[in-house]
This record gives C-alpha cells, structure tokens and sequence, in this order.
C-alpha cells in the first residue's frame, strides 16, 4: 500500500532550521516574467452542535459574537455570496467600487487586501486560511508546524492537513471540486486566478528574486556531490553526481536524472520541492506532460524551472530537496548536497546501487516509493518465490526496460543491481545529444510520443547546462551569465543594434 505523501518524504530525518527562506535581501530586486499561483482548502471548525437547548443557544451566541453577520434585514441584495460567508467567518475585506473598467466589484481581502474575491464566490470556506491572515509579500512558513519541517505546498496548506489522512480521498474531492466548479470558471473567464493562486503568484516574484540574487549568481560557480536517493528505499536504490551547481532545474531532470536513475526520457512531469519554504519548482510552461493535470490536487501551483540554477535549491553542505517524478505514481527522490568543489565543466556519475523501478509501476501491487519498497523486502526474502518470479516479468515489460530511449535492445529488470557502465554510458548520450523542449498540448507520454529538442547553449562559451538569458537589447543572443555577455558583446555589438532597430521600427 502506497504511504501518505508526507510520509514518504519524512521518513528519513532532515537537519533542523528555522523558519524558510528569509527573502527581504532581495525585495528590491527587479524581476521580469515572474509567475504564481495554486489552489488548498480551509475547513470550518468542525464543533459537536449536540446537548440541550441552553448549551445551543450558547454556542450561537459566541458564534455570533465570534463571527458577525450581516444584520437581520439584509437580504441577498445587499450582499453577495462571498460577502456573507467571509462576515459568517469574520474575516475582514474591502469593497472596489464597480466602474466602467471595473465591473465585478472585487472583495480584497488579506492585511495588504491584495488578493481579489469575486463576489459570487461560493468556496470562500475551501481556500486557505493563510490568505485571510498572512500578506504574501512578508509571508515565512513556521518550519516546526510540519513533520520533519519539510514545508509542503507554498507553506499555505494547513498543517492539519499533512496528517495521518490529510492527503485522503476527501481532500482529493475538495481539491478537484475547488479548481472544477463554477467559481473557477469565473475567475478563469475574468482572466483572474483564483485567491489562493495570487498568493502564489507573489510568493512566485519573491522567490524569483531570490533566484537572480547574487548569492545565488555565486553560489553557481561551483560544482556539487549530489546523492539523489528513492524515498522508502534509500538503502537500495541511489545514486551519487557530481554536477555544475548552476545548472538549470530543467535540464537536470531531462539530462541527468533521467539517465542515471534509469527513467525514460520525456515520459513523465517531475517537480523539485524546496522544504524551506514550500516552493514547488517544474515545467509550469509545459503542458505536454499529461500527469500535470495532478498538479492542482498536488501541489496548486508550479514555478517554472528552466531559468532556476540548482544553486537555488540546494545552497550549503548539507541541504535537502526533493524530486517527485511521474505526478501520477509519485515517485520521490531525495536530494542531498554532500560536498561542494571547483567548479568542473561536466556532469559524472560517481556511484549508485539498484535498479530503477519500472515505469508506471509494472508489476508492482501499488504505485510509488511506498509500494516499490514493500516489493524490494519481499523480493530480498525469498526472490524466487512465484509472485516474486511474475513481478520481475511484468516489470521487465515497463517502457523503460522494453524499450530504452537509446535505441538498445530490451534489458532485463533486476531489482538489486545498477550496470553503472550502462548509466554512464545513458548520461554520456544524453549531454552529448539535444535537450528536451516539449510544446504545450503535446502529449509526448505515450511511447515514441514527438517533442522538440534543442541544441541552444551560451553563445559565447556553448555551454548548455546553465540557464540562459536572453540579450535585452535584441532578444536573439543568449548567455549563461554577465561574463559571457560582456566578452561577447564587441562582436555581438552590430546585430544587437541591427535587430534593435528592426524592434523601433515595428
């Protein structure tokens, strides 16, 4: 049986550190093309009503006192929907006046009130608490709040609900009812996201920020020891890198992940999830992985990933993340940064032990880390049991044994054995080829499923694991860092103004 996902990442105790990311270095920083947003849920206080009619009366006194209403003579007319349920919760708001560029008449709510309600919002109570009570300009998740302080879902989901159960079938129905129904389809129409997804959204721009920060501009300037290990199964299947501290988040899954875990490529979404804070880093611009449609229900919202160095999300010796593959069947990883060195040019693989599961949980009785480990101990007890003999030749069928993305003939599943020869040899193809750049509405899920790739690398030194930025003036050359664009530009002077001028122009 599949664990909670909060078990799966707390199994293993993580160093303590006190509240998240404290971003205000960096709130004067200007940031283009930041994004954000998502989805949770705020449950009523859940009271027992039972006992005699003198104990209800006094319960609807403080209730009354606690959360005032709208007096007796106001009818639906005077208020809106979302306007009485946010007085039934005394939750306080402001009112934009309707005008001509104006005609919802938004509530704001928050101490900043800089999140809109639609004031037909019927799912006041589903949202997040947070959003009422925290300004996401300032907001730092308590790390202590969550089990093993590994902050979960932009810090905004109620700590309640990472217990035993909170991931369950009910907060599931929540979740889909929330980013279904009828409210969010007028957010969607207005082009407005829904309350918990601006939040997100600003704490998006913080934490882009802090990406671009010069701490992290340093901190890419090295290379790091990653063990990247399977949750539930750290014993058993792991595996140790040496990469470019700089490299971009996207290009880490696609061009070593990927091939050194053994899982196919372009098959599956991925998210990075950075326990400091919350932040949940993935292909946001990328809808052509088909089980991004679990990302509501997961984790609300993504932030893009191609223009994050892993810097960002492992800093010092020490430091934690996490890597979920395949949204699905939530495989998750487990990164440590053991040791940081000169920087080096390329990406090694150091080490490892074990096979990588099979794809969409061939052969396994469940799906994820929690069943794959259930598997490994029966199979470690008596492998040549007739269940276990089936298992191993259902799982030898996954797309990622039958079918290699290298072209190889089929490989046999054998669940304690890594051929570091053959995963070197994956990594070695994979950085030599192009790297993945899928189009939005693509499915490249199925086997053999068509997606773009490219070849783009720093125009002045090639390099093509960091994240590149394009050139302000003519939007056509692109660097991996201020360097490379200053040495660049005596020779890259002449388009850029010829381009430019193409711009005015139009």
């Amino acid at each position: 049986m599949q664990l909670p996902y909060s078990k799966v990442v707390g199994r293993r105790r993580q160093s303590t550190m006190s509240g998240g990311i404290d971003y205000s270095k960096w709130d004067n920083l200007s940031v283009s093309d930041s994004e954000g947003s998502s989805v949770d849920d705020y449950q009523e206080e859940n009271c027992d009503h039972s006992g005699d009619d003198a104990q209800l009366k006094m319960f609807s006194s403080a209730l009354q006192s606690q959360f005032p209403r709208p007096n007796d003579t106001a009818s639906s007319g005077d208020h809106s929907p979302a306007e009485i349920a946010l007085l039934k919760k005394g939750i306080s708001y402001e009112k934009e006046q309707v005008s001509d560029d104006n005609d919802v008449g938004w509530l704001l709510v928050g101490p900043s009130k800089n999140i809109k309600i639609h004031p037909n919002d019927k799912s006041i109570h589903m949202y997040s608490s947070i959003i009422y009570t925290e300004d996401p300009n300032t907001y730092v998740p308590d790390r202590s709040d969550y089990e093993d302080e590994h902050v979960a879902k932009w810090g905004i989901e109620p700590p309640s609900l990472q217990e035993e159960g909170g991931d369950g079938i009910e907060s599931f129905i929540a979740r889909m009812m929330l980013s279904s129904n009828s409210d969010a389809r007028e957010y969607a129409r207005l082009n407005v996201e829904n309350p918990e997804s601006q939040f997100i959204d600003i704490l998006i721009g913080r934490r882009s920020k802090y990406n671009n920060s010069d701490e992290i501009t340093a901190a890419m300037k090295f290379t790091y020891v990653v063990r990247i290990e399977l949750c539930l199964c750290e014993k058993d299947v792991w595996r140790r890198v040496r990469v470019p501290s700089g490299i971009s988040l996207s290009v880490f899954h696609d061009q070593v992940i990927c091939p050194v875990m053994g899982w196919l490529r372009g098959y599956h979404g991925y998210a990075f999830e950075d326990p400091r804070d919350g932040t949940v880093i993935g292909p946001a611009k990328n809808s052509a992985y088909i089980d991004t449609m679990h990302v509501p229900m997961l984790y609300k919202k993504v932030m893009d990933d191609k223009g994050c160095p892993l810097a960002a999300l492992l800093l010092k010796k020490g430091d934690i993340a996490y890597y979920n593959y395949d949204l699905g069947d939530n495989w998750m990883h487990r990164l440590v940064l053991e040791d940081i060195v000169a920087e080096e040019a390329s990406v090694t693989l150091m080490a490892g032990g074990g096979a990588c599961p099979p794809e969409d949980s061939n052969g396994l009785d469940s799906k994820g880390s929690g069943s794959y480990a259930d598997f490994l101990e029966a199979y470690k007890s008596n492998p040549k049991k007739q269940k276990m003999k089936e298992a191993v030749k259902e799982a030898s069928r996954a797309v990622n044994y039958s079918q290699p993305w290298i072209g190889c003939a089929p490989i046999p599943f054998k669940p304690l054995d890594f051929n570091i020869e053959y995963h070197r040899m994956l990594l070695s193809a994979m950085l030599s080829g192009p790297s993945i750049k899928t189009q939005r509405g693509n499915f490249v899920m199925m086997p053999g499923g068509k997606y773009k790739e490219t070849m783009k690398g720093c125009d002045n030194c090639g390099n093509r694991l960091k994240p590149l930025s394009k050139c302000t003036g003519c939007r056509k050359a692109s660097y991996c860092s201020r360097e490379c664009q200053v040495q660049a530009w005596k020779m890259h002077k002449p388009e850029c103004k010829k381009h430019s001028a193409k711009k005015k122009k139009k």
